[in-house]
């Protein structure tokens, strides 16, 4: 009976920890111009969303998130959260 709990605990606990997904924001405004993601990666459970396009100074337009969504770095424009998806990033 123990070994059946014990089995039981730890794929409960494998299934709390998979990975979520942050979702860029596809388009966002900047100086009044819309722009749209250029690319994607995550590093350290950080989602960097860089979009195309430059700021009005030439600055790149860059979005960082936290793992749960929440704007960690970037442009002023960034929405200050993105959406987490429930499965596995892919």
């Amino acid at each position: 009976m123990f070994t059946s709990r014990s089995i039981i605990f730890v794929l409960l606990s494998f299934l709390a920890s998979t990975d979520a997904c942050v979702q860029c924001p596809a388009k966002m405004q900047v100086d009044s111009i819309n722009m749209y993601i250029f690319d994607t990666f995550v590093d350290d459970k950080i989602t960097f969303c860089i979009y195309n396009g430059k700021t009005s100074d030439g600055s790149a337009v860059y979005c960082n998130y936290t793992a749960k969504g929440k704007i960690q770095a970037g442009n002023q424009s960034c929405p200050r959260a993105a959406n987490v998806l429930k499965d596995r990033c892919s």
